[in-house]
């Protein structure tokens, strides 16, 4: 071993640096960013990231040698019975092995570009905005790593929640203005509500294992038969397969918040309307890929639980397909991109749905090259068009700005599957395997999902390409993409970067059997080796090697779907949208609405929620509270008083007359009366 590289109990002991440094340049930049001066802030945001990608690469090489890094920290959560028996006991330690290795590496990695990105993009806001942005940035950062090293679910929801109060921060960065801060609240809203399921999940678990740590999960459930019935807790009588899937249902409702699928993906939309940087970040780093990490790192327990693995893997293939419906006909440049990252989460939720955990999870680090590629590329061409978002005003960029649209081009070849970039192997991956699976619980499903996850990589093939010939090719259409420009070297370079590793990982999920077939597979094998041996045992995974037919159908799609985009847009039929448009106006004003998923939301949830929670308070807080208790009680008082002022009115005479009244009556009683 290099003597640079740190033994592994020193990599251990210095884990906690890898959070630290983005923490520390937040903390520096948020208390002081205003005095240091923009110049002062960069450096300490660039360098605290290029600080935790040292650390992580270190990390990073341990893991590549086969050795698991652990940090252990004291106790953090104690319970106590009467007795002073300890009843529940949660430490907090940090986990790296070759799954939060990989994390670790894409977080810092792909952050520290868009920090960089983001040092020229944002450089017209004024001091504070600037100190502010890379103070919510650094931040953003320090929460996904917290979420990803974690080595308990209970860590993980720290920055689980740490990614979401950021999300808010960012997607409502210019808070002036109400719909960019309607969007910031409406992300954190969504994701409460798939943090309440996230929440239950990790109750029921600890309800059956009595811990939330993931070895100790792994390992009390490896001696687990999951027909057996539960003798004590709240599942005392239910199966352990029923318990730990209800469990995991709740995980899974967590990550759909994240993770942005069906039914809660309608906040990622509208995350557009934060600086072009956060977009990046969140659909490519962090956040987003949260969900999917989620139900990777717990892979051994959704393999006890078919029917969870069943429902992960539908609702990644509707998702994937729904959102790709809905890219067809957006025109604005962050919308397309920011639907095609919904459509691509939901190719990596049936990868880990069938037990390709390790096809899902190469395709978040694929999919983090491209989509932060196309993010930043986005976010250029906004620059160079003054902010215009709407493709339909661009065109002839390719000459404008030729950086800009050589590695848009190649991320648009990477997230459409072309060979041989690395989008190709590791989408067609998970297609493949789920053609192959066979889930106990429904066995179709792979199946169905194989349908709609081509199909959605058919639509993914068009919208990208769609995207790219009215974006880059043909004539400028507005004076703004006449006079367009190109970004400067501190934007466009890390595109390059970017560009260039969406090209490269290709060599990660090469198919065959040779030394350097499925590099990542095998990687991560010991990792996901225990929940894939318990899915061959129930005939979950195809034991032997899949056909290559399904490698030339995947690229056919892409093929048909790039000719057809070419030739509506680019080509000889440039005049059929405009006409399938007019042929069918209802249709087509459906899709450009987003099937109307808002307002539906609006109608059946919203407003039943707003009218319930207005009659409750006219009820409860006006009637009840205000006016019985506390303004009633005020009228009792107060008319007590009306009442006893009749005799107490301050006037001395009327004093002295009812006092002699009162003895004259005392008099007579005790003396008249009394007397007799």
């Amino acid at each position: 071993m290099p003597s640079i590289v740190p033994s592994p109990a020193a990599a251990e002991s210095y884990l906690w640096a890898i959070i630290l440094f983005p923490l520390a340049g937040a903390i520096v930049n948020g208390l002081t960013g205003r005095r240091l001066g923009r110049g002062n802030v960069t450096v300490i945001a660039i360098g605290v990231m290029v600080g935790a990608f040292l650390v992580s690469s270190v990390a990073f090489y341990h893991a590549l040698t086969g050795t698991v890094l652990r940090f252990r920290g004291e106790p953090w959560i104690q319970v106590t019975g009467a007795d002073g028996r300890t009843i529940v006991s949660i430490g907090w330690g940090l986990l790296v092995d070759r799954l939060s290795a990989t994390m670790i590496m894409v977080v810092t990695g792909v952050g520290t570009l868009i920090h960089v990105y983001s040092a020229s993009y944002m450089s017209h806001e004024d001091d504070a905005g600037y100190a502010r942005f890379f103070t919510y940035l650094n931040l953003f950062v320090a929460a996904m790593l917290t979420l990803v090293l974690g080595d308990s679910l209970i860590l993980t929801f720290v920055g689980w929640e740490g990614v979401g109060l950021c999300s808010y921060l960012l997607i409502g960065f210019w808070y002036t203005d109400p719909a960019k801060a309607f969007a910031g609240r409406k992300a954190f809203v969504t994701n409460r509500i798939g943090d309440f399921g996230f929440l239950i999940g990790v109750f029921a678990l600890f309800s059956i294992f009595g811990t939330v740590g993931y070895a100790d999960l792994q390992s009390l459930a490896h001696g687990v038969d999951p027909a057996a019935a539960i003798q004590t807790g709240v599942f005392a009588g239910r199966t352990y397969q029923a318990a730990i899937t209800f469990a995991l249902i709740g995980l899974f409702v967590g990550a759909c918040g994240k993770s942005a699928q069906l039914p809660l993906y309608v906040w990622l939309p509208d995350a557009m309307a934060g600086p072009t940087p956060v977009s990046a970040l969140i659909h490519a780093a962090t956040m987003v890929t949260a969900g999917v990490y989620l139900v990777a790192r717990n892979a051994y327990l959704f393999s006890l639980a078919p029917a969870a693995m069943a429902t992960v893997t539908l609702v990644g293939a509707l998702t994937a397909l729904f959102a790709a419906m809905i890219a067809f006909v957006q025109t604005d440049i962050k919308k397309v991109l920011a639907y095609s990252t919904v459509s691509q989460l939901g190719f990596m939720f049936i990868g880990v749905g069938v037990g390709a955990w390790w096809a899902g999870v190469l395709h978040l680090v694929t999919h983090a090259f491209f989509k932060a590629c196309l993010f930043l590329g986005a976010g250029s061409v906004m620059h160079g068009m003054h902010e215009d978002t709407d493709i339909r005003n661009m065109g002839g960029l390719a000459k404008k700005m030729p950086h800009t649209a050589a590695t848009f081009g190649i991320a648009t070849l990477a997230i459409t599957g072309f060979v041989p970039l690395s989008g190709f192997f590791s989408k067609d991956a998970i297609l493949g395997n789920a053609l192959f699976s066979h889930n106990p619980a429904w066995h179709q499903v792979g199946q169905i999902a194989y349908v709609l996850g081509s199909l959605a990589a058919l639509g993914t093939a068009f919208y990208m390409s769609r995207l790219f010939f009215l974006t880059f090719t043909g004539k400028p259409r507005t004076a703004a993409a006449e006079h367009a420009h190109e970004s400067s070297p501190v934007m466009y370079l890390p595109l390059w970067v970017l560009a260039i590793l969406s090209i490269v990982a290709l060599l990660l999920g090469l198919p065959g059997h040779g030394p350097l077939a499925e590099v990542f597979a095998r990687f991560t094998e010991p990792v996901f080796a225990a929940g894939t041996e318990q899915l061959h045992e129930v005939g979950h995974l195809h034991a032997g090697a899949h056909p290559a037919w399904p490698f030339a159908v995947a690229w056919a799609l892409a093929a048909v779907g790039t000719l057809v985009a070419y030739l509506m847009y680019a080509g000889a039929l440039r005049t059929a949208p405009a006409t399938l448009a007019r042929t069918f106006p209802r249709l087509y004003q459906f899709a450009v609405d987003k099937f109307r998923v808002d307002e539906l939301y609006q109608m059946v949830v919203i407003e039943p929620l707003k009218t319930a929670a207005y009659l409750l308070w006219r009820i409860v807080d006006v009637f009840a509270i205000d006016g019985l208790v506390v303004n009633g009680v005020a009228r009792l008082v107060g008319y007590a008083g009306s009442v006893l002022r009749l005799a107490q009115n301050g006037d001395v005479q009327r004093y002295a007359a009812i006092m002699v009244v009162a003895a004259a009556v005392i008099l007579w009683t005790v003396v008249g009366a009394g007397g007799r």
